[in-house]
């Protein structure tokens, strides 16, 4: 969403295949922050995906996706 509240839709990146469905999922959200961040100040992200919301809740107890979870941290 926008400042003003209204939606924006982005559109979709071709990403290499990953080791599991969860290693997409981390990939695509780190990719949409980068994304907003170059067109946006505003950021409001969402996600129905429960692993990623506990693996961004709790990092250091999903010590394979360390470095995935950096990164989205440092954005």
């Amino acid at each position: 969403m926008n400042s003003f509240g209204q939606i924006q839709l982005m559109g979709t990146h071709n990403c290499i295949r990953r080791e599991s469905a969860l290693h997409s999922e981390v990939e695509v959200l780190r990719w949409a922050m980068e994304s907003m961040l170059r067109h946006s100040s505003w950021h409001s992200f969402g996600t129905d995906c429960k692993e990623l919301i506990a693996m961004i809740k709790e990092p250091h107890t999903w010590p394979s996706f360390a470095t995935e979870l950096e990164r989205i941290e440092t954005l």
